[in-house]
């Protein structure tokens, strides 16, 4: 070996020394054992070349095998999985353009495409298995079918319009337990057969090693999401619309994976007036937190309807709670607003009070704090008495929201009020997001997070406060004119009318688009100040269907219709954003007078 080495270190330097390149192989040259060649043989350089050649190809192959499992390994979402596929797959093997369907019913979706142009990507969506696709075709049979032109695949599929410009495509199975889950549609460049035998039988290894992984993400996202959809459901809807006050939520997940956590919130309109704010914490990250914080939310709901104040719900929720035999606990803090006369009644149970802010300086009020729920079936709760002047921000929040390992508990509440000390005075939806984001340096696999804020704006003796709700029937596309007529008649009792125009657009657009991508019941609300008017469009569904529809940008897609709505929303708003609020989402805008 050393004499081999030797020679060839020669012949490099020769080589480097002359005009001719010397390029390394991409992956290392395996050369397979053979007889002691016999010294002058006259075949020995071309059979070495042929093994050379042979080895190279293999080991190549294998090459990418591994290097496409190594890094499917660590691929977790299925986009990750559809960029490797992409990147080591189909460029790999001079795809121009491609698309991968699954299989959903019975019907393909498409989970993915790149290059292609929209039309085509919509004619495989949705395309029932029934009918006779090169797609449905290849599921059915599990084999691949390559054809060199787009005349070779409409001569083979008469109902089927391929542009005849393009080049030669390949329909691929993905293989998943012995059966196809899907079909990889590959576009080459040239109309001929793009593709050797043995490059046809390596490119469905690589795509059933994607499937595989593909299956198991997927699997992974669509448990996921129902995991959080059943707790999101367990939490309250759209706050209710209180004119003296201006109320948002937020809630997160801070934990990875699957689990879910008993964080709660609520915000209710008490048979006295006064209004009702809720923040809770059920100990653990499973489901069954979240069953018990949703029996416990409706427990506390229906004891504050009777009339009851904040330690008497306490107390009887804390006698619920211990007969049911949860083995759970849990923290929770109710204050009491009454809007009339500006006072507020709060009660703890184990849990931190409330921030109150009134412009530059925040406090927390000093409560007595009783044990959290479920511990002390005897325990008594205790209730604390504070004034709000209008403007006052009130905060109520679970640790979740605070970075309590890395500054400990005192500080990151010192940090929480130094941010409501600054940013007080900004929009509502504004401050909920720089809070949750003062929060979103915790650590990966921390607590669940919730927030509600409010604003208490106070009484209006000498003047009716200029507030207007109503709602659209979720899929009610007609429910758009009936939010028209609702504008036209809300300003011009306000004596606006003169906004109406551009109200009008505003308003159409952020409402059919919630109708048409949240699926839910939207929620519109208009408050009017001297100098401005904002309007919130709520729904009750911040997440997108699992998995979405990954398109990449090309030139074929600038003329995209999805997305304008909010470019006219920025053009005519002074301000505007959109915030997930709890169970749901707010879209927001402000227009000057």
């Amino acid at each position: 070996m050393q004499a081999v080495a030797d020679r060839l270190a020669a012949d490099l330097e020769e080589l480097t020394g002359g005009e001719e390149a010397v390029t390394a192989p991409a992956v290392p040259v395996f050369i397979p054992a053979g007889p002691e060649p016999a010294a002058g043989d006259p075949d020995l350089e071309p059979r070495l070349l042929e093994a050379v050649a042979s080895a190279t190809v293999r080991s190549s192959h294998l090459y990418q095998i591994q290097r496409l499992a190594r890094e499917l390994a660590g691929a977790a979402q299925v986009s990750d999985i559809l960029a490797l596929a992409q990147t080591r797959v189909v460029q790999a093997f001079g795809g121009r353009a491609s698309a991968l369907s699954v299989v959903e019913g019975e019907r393909l979706h498409v989970a993915g495409a790149a290059g292609l142009p929209r039309d085509a990507v919509r004619d495989i969506e949705g395309t029932p298995l029934s009918r006779r696709t090169p797609e449905t075709d290849t599921v059915a049979t599990s084999r691949a079918r390559i054809f060199g032109s787009g005349e070779e695949v409409e001569r083979a599929y008469p109902g089927v319009t391929v542009d005849p410009g393009e080049g030669a495509r390949g329909y691929f199975p993905l293989l998943h337990s012995g059966r196809a889950m899907g079909c990889y549609t590959i576009e080459f460049t040239g109309s001929r057969k793009p593709l050797s035998a043995m490059e046809t039988t390596l490119l469905s290894l690589l795509l059933e090693q994607v499937a595989q992984s593909l299956a198991r993400a997927r699997s992974q996202e669509v448990e996921h999401a129902l995991t959080r959809r059943i707790q999101h459901t367990l939490l309250p809807g759209s706050p209710p619309h209180i004119p003296e006050a201006v109320t948002t939520t937020r809630y997160f997940s801070a934990t990875e994976g699957v689990a879910v956590g008993g964080d709660w919130y609520d915000v209710l309109n008490l048979p006295d007036g006064s209004i009702g704010l809720v923040i809770g914490d059920v100990e653990g990250h499973n489901l069954a937190a979240a069953a018990v914080m949703g029996q416990l939310r409706s427990i506390v709901r229906a004891y504050a309807a009777e009339g009851h104040g904040p330690a008497v719900v306490l107390e009887r929720s804390n006698s619920v709670l211990s007969g049911l035999d949860a083995n759970l606990f849990a923290r929770c803090c109710c204050m009491w607003v009454d809007v009339a006369a500006g006072a507020a009644t709060i009660a703890s149970a184990g849990h931190p009070g409330p921030l109150v802010g009134d412009g530059p300086d925040v406090a927390q009020p000093q409560l007595t704090v009783g044990p959290p729920l479920g511990v002390d079936t005897r325990a008594v709760y205790r209730e604390t008495a504070i004034d709000l002047r209008p403007g006052s921000v009130v905060a109520l929040f679970t640790d979740g929201l605070l970075e309590e390992r890395r500054l400990g508990f005192d500080n990151a509440v010192v940090r929480l009020t130094r941010l409501l000390a600054d940013k007080g005075g900004e929009d509502l939806e504004v401050l909920a997001d720089a809070m949750v984001h003062a929060g979103s340096a915790r650590e990966a696999g921390g607590d669940d997070a919730a927030l509600v804020l409010m604003r208490f704006e106070g009484a209006r003796p000498h003047e009716t406060a200029r507030v207007a709700r109503m709602s659209v029937q979720r899929h009610d596309l007609l429910g758009v004119a009936q939010t028209r007529r609702f504008l036209r008649d809300v300003l011009q009792r306000w004596s606006l009318l003169l906004m109406l125009d551009d109200l009008e657009v505003l308003v159409s657009e952020v409402v059919t688009n919630a109708l048409i991508h949240a699926h839910s019941e939207v929620d519109l609300r208009l408050r009017a100040y001297p100098h401005r008017i904002r309007v919130e469009v709520r729904d009750s569904d911040p997440y997108p269907p699992v998995p979405t529809t990954l398109l990449q940008d090309d030139a074929r897609n600038v003329e995209a219709e999805s997305g304008r709505g909010l470019l006219i929303v920025d053009a005519l708003a002074t301000a505007w954003g959109s915030s997930p609020a709890g169970r749901g989402k707010t879209t927001w805008f402000e227009i000057s007078v």
